[in-house]
Parts: structure tokens; sequence; C-alpha cells
């Protein structure tokens, strides 16, 4: 399991994850997300859920393609030094197919550290 310790606009969270995903910015991945989160310039975080079919055909849905957003005051979307990334569970679907991702923006400021059994610090953002 691998600590993570973040502090994000004043508020310091810490949890256990199985693992953990941070995407920098310049990368391929952070540019892909910041298109796909481009209807809001100031996130805070987003949630995405798939769309989701009851048949094999994809002709049935049972939950369309969804991006929920919490905005931050005060931030630009593309000033974002990383972007964690990580497993979100639809509380309204429990399930595996219904799962989707997390994206948590940290900008200048924010620091996130992850720290491995040992308590000892490998990656981190600020």
């Amino acid at each position: 399991m691998l600590t993570v310790k973040s502090s994000i606009n004043g508020v310091t969270h810490i949890c256990e994850q199985e693992s953990v995903t941070i995407v920098r910015n310049g990368s391929e991945r952070f540019s892909q997300i910041l298109e796909q989160t481009k209807s809001h310039s100031n996130p805070d975080f987003v949630i995405w859920l798939p769309e989701v079919y009851a048949d094999e055909e994809c002709k049935e849905s049972i939950q369309d393609e969804e991006l929920v957003f919490s905005e931050r005051e005060g931030v630009v979307d593309s000033d974002a030094i990383a972007i964690l990334i990580n497993d979100y569970e639809n509380p309204f679907h429990p399930g595996e197919a219904f799962k989707g991702l997390e994206y948590q923006f940290i900008y200048p400021g924010d620091n996130v550290y992850v720290m491995n059994s040992h308590g000892s610090t490998i990656e981190a953002v600020k």
C-alpha cells in the first residue's frame, strides 16, 4: 500500500491507496484531460463516468457518459502542474462496469507526496 498525502487549496488529505497515477503538465495525457474537461476552465476536481450499456451490441444505454465538475476560484486549468488520477466508483451503481476516474488538479502551491510502506517519499509534486 502507498500513503498519499495531499495539501490542496489549504486542505490536507492523507489516505492509503494500492496505486497512484500522476500526470504532469506537458505530457500527452495531461493535454488529453484538458481537452476532455475544456468546458470548465478552473476545475478543482472532475469525475468522469463512462457510458455503460446493458447489451453487447451497445444499443441500450444504462449510464450516459458524464463529467462532474468541482470548480476552484483563482486558478486556470492550463496552470496546473499535475493531475492526480484515482479510480472512482459510482455510488449509484456499484460495480466494475460503472467505475470511472477522478481527476484532481494540482496547482502551484499545492503539494502531493506518495510514500511507500516504510514511510519513505517515493514521489512528490510541489
